[in-house]
């Protein structure tokens, strides 16, 4: 264990240049004596004067880590406070990285071993840093972030995350409105201001393109970058983690939550970096949104140890520091996950469990799974010759609400378990749903539905959510997902919709570890939208930043011996 030291020593506002001569400014926490230690560094767009004393419950404390024999600097990146330059996210985080993470290392109080830190856009820091592979970096512990800026952060199956992307863009546009005098036009601070008032509104806006506050150039000049890339391309790519794992030479803790935005990159990136990697990886996946770290999430009571508090995460943060930085011993192990229902941690040498088999469940109706109130059934048998397919009417102009899930502004809904039995009433959400369980179903590891459809439509999205029916008959939901039909079989490269043809469309609703227990049954939830956490699809096939009109289709689903739509799990035997 680390000695507590007596005295902390903060310096504020010290200088970081940068090698295009940017100058950025950090806090530095570090002993007041004794020899030089190892340094720690988080960098910021949201000011270091708040996030120094650790933003979320989940993040470690710039002071705590001091106490423990670190020098921290907090630093704000490039542009955002009291740093000089102009943001454009995640543009510069690489070589900005490198040139922190050597500027501390070469200061005389730090002994020249650092380690980067922090959750979400900090997380993205984080990573963006390690990608750059500065020479004194030895581990990185990257919190609630994710893999991919494309697919992941900005959009999602090729959907766009429209709640995310539109509410945090407008907060950083906010924060860099008011941090300097920018000489701004007073009308289009009101218009980002009004659209922060009135989120749902906001949410409505078509074009995309013409999004208030964000399409002002002066206020977020990213955001026509944002839109205006919206397959992976070449602007994407130069940003991504998961196209090459293996230069990611240094250990790493992941850290993420079953409910949170970017949960899907998390595991992506400990299981691309654990297998290509020569260093130790460890991930730790708890039952969180991305901000709430309580035992109650949703419609759920988690338990006392659910809590970031008690969950052990800032130990084994100590550990895992003092192991890379002080080559003290420790014993972290691969995979601590929280399982659901069970309402305990446990530890695993892999994701998902090698133990854990991939089961199917089929879709299966008489051609009426309408709602819940309709005929939809969930078996673990293949459907036998014809089945009559499913249909609904998808109207872009009523769109299914989101309601609970990974979503992260609570203007446009509040995230976790929730109950979804006004979603389930609708005719265009389609309900398949297991008999009640006889024996419990453990379920640890990615989840996938198999979807095969036909659409009227040259463009449009299909959506799909794990509900968990509780014997009263209640819906919560556990994971959702959505695809858009011209990225099927791509995000790169686009492809026409079949027309009047099936196709085959893989919904990805990211990891999760649940118990399923006897007298609950498992659903599924199909549809075409789920607003406001994705922008929803006009049916037309055009560019989605600028169309301004819309479409509606008619959708089917199949489920036949040719065409078996299912759901794809992982299962641990009990």
């Amino acid at each position: 264990m680390s000695p507590t030291v007596s005295r902390v020593l903060v310096e504020k506002n010290v200088a970081i240049p940068l090698r295009d001569g940017v100058v950025t400014y950090a806090d530095i926490f570090r002993p007041a004596e004794g020899d030089p230690v190892p340094g720690i560094i988080t960098r910021t767009p949201y000011d270091k004067e708040v996030f120094a004393a650790a933003a979320l419950p989940i993040m470690p404390s710039a002071l705590k880590l001091a106490e423990r024999g670190y020098a921290v600097a907090v630093q704000d990146v490039r542009g955002r406070f009291s740093s000089e330059g102009e943001f454009n996210p995640f543009v510069n985080e690489a070589a900005d990285g490198y040139d922190s993470v050597e500027w501390l290392a070469a200061q005389p109080w730090c002994e020249g071993g650092v380690a980067v830190y922090g959750p979400s856009y900090v997380g993205a820091t984080t990573l963006l840093a390690a990608k750059a592979k500065p020479p004194s970096l030895k581990c990185a512990i990257p919190i609630i972030t994710a893999d991919d800026y494309y697919d992941g952060w900005t959009y999602q199956g090729g959907a766009l995350q429209l709640g995310f992307t539109t509410f945090w863009g407008l907060g950083l546009a906010a924060a860099q409105a008011l941090g300097r005098d920018r000489g701004l036009d007073p009308d289009h601070l009101a218009a980002a201001a009004q659209a922060l008032l009135d989120p749902h509104e906001t949410a409505r806006t078509r074009p995309l393109a013409a999004m208030p506050g964000l399409s002002q150039p002066a206020l977020a000049p990213w955001y026509r970058d944002w839109i205006g890339h919206n397959r992976r391309d070449d602007y994407w790519e130069a940003l991504r983690h998961s196209d090459d794992y293996s230069r990611y030479e240094i250990p790493m803790y992941h850290v993420g939550g079953w409910f949170d935005i970017f949960g899907i990159g998390t595991v992506r990136n400990f299981q691309g970096m654990n297998a290509a990697s020569p260093a130790a990886h460890h991930l730790l996946m708890g039952p969180w949104s991305h901000a709430y770290y309580d035992r109650y999430l949703g419609e759920r009571d988690f338990g006392p140890t659910a809590a970031a508090a008690m969950s052990g995460a800032v130990l084994d943060y100590n550990r895992f520091l003092d192991q890379h930085l002080k080559g003290a011993a420790a014993d972290l192990p691969a995979v601590r996950y929280f399982l659901m229902g069970a309402n305990e941690w446990r530890q695993s040498e892999q994701w998902p469990p090698s133990e854990a088999k991939a089961e199917s469940w089929y879709l299966h109706s008489g051609g009426n799974a309408n709602s819940a109130r309709g005929d939809g059934a969930l078996v673990t048998t293949p459907p036998p010759g014809d089945q009559v397919p499913d249909r609904f009417f998808y109207d872009p102009l009523r769109p299914v609400p989101s309601e609970g899930g990974p979503t992260l502004h609570a203007g446009i809904g509040l995230p976790g378990p929730r109950d979804q039995s006004c979603i389930e009433a609708r005719d265009d959400v389609l309900c398949y749903t297991s008999d009640p369980l006889e024996e419990p179903l453990v379920v640890a590891g990615p989840v996938k539905v198999v979807l095969w459809t036909v659409t009227d439509a040259p463009d449009t999205d299909f959506t799909a959510k794990l509900v968990d029916v509780q014997p009263d008959g209640r819906p919560v939901s556990v994971c959702d997902g959505i695809i858009r039909a011209r990225f099927r079989d791509s995000l790169s490269e686009p492809s026409p919709v079949p027309e009047g043809e099936p196709a085959r469309y893989e919904i990805d609703l990211a990891s999760t570890a649940i118990v399923f227990a006897p007298g609950h049954r498992i659903r599924i939830e199909v549809s075409s939208s789920n607003f406001p956490r994705f922008d929803t699809n006009p049916n037309t096939g055009g560019p989605l930043a600028t169309e301004t009109e819309i479409w509606p289709a008619l959708q089917y689903v199949l489920h036949d011996e040719a065409h078996p739509s299912a759901l794809e799990l992982c299962v641990l035997p009990e």
